[in-house]
């Protein structure tokens, strides 16, 4: 019996090896798009205003409603202390403007709750950092409206 248990746990640890690594090759990388690259720019520019209120306004048109409050006029309690928090503190460790380093495909999906759901793709653009500067490039995700609309940055905390 111990033997035979031995062996499925062999079998399922080789199935799961086996589906991340085609997992991994299942990331379609593409060229960035302007608009994101416009975005990103605009986001590195707006985290580093060093005026805490003048850098928050000029945040909040960049990111989608669902990182903001009912009233869209400040960054959610969720997102501001931390994931906000990092990336104006870290924007200064990339390159400005932007270099990107490749963009991750993402599926189609929709992203926040009631009044700010919205279809759409959420790509991963990753940024590099400025020479010199040790670490791998962060990703930062944009999120693309099935309408069509202007793109939107839904997680920055990579920063």
């Amino acid at each position: 019996m111990n033997k035979k248990i031995k062996q499925i746990s062999l079998v399922l640890v080789f199935f799961f090896l086996l589906s991340t690594f085609y997992s991994a090759l299942a990331i379609e990388k593409i060229s960035p798009d302007p608009k994101g690259i416009d975005l990103l720019n605009s986001l590195l520019a707006a985290l580093s205003i060093e005026d805490e209120e003048k850098r928050l306004n000029a945040v909040i048109p960049l990111v989608h409603k669902s990182l903001l409050t009912s009233d869209g006029k400040d960054l959610d309690n969720d997102i501001k202390p931390y994931s906000y928090k990092k990336a104006y503190e870290n924007a200064g460790c990339y390159k400005q403007p932007v270099e990107i380093y490749e963009v991750h495909k993402g599926n189609t999906t929709t992203i926040g709750y009631g009044p700010t759901a919205e279809k759409g793709r959420t790509d991963k653009y990753f940024i590099n950092k400025k020479e010199g500067v040790a670490g791998r490039p962060a990703p930062i995700h944009i999120f693309w409206p099935a309408d069509g609309g202007d793109p939107k940055v839904v997680n920055m905390g990579s920063l």
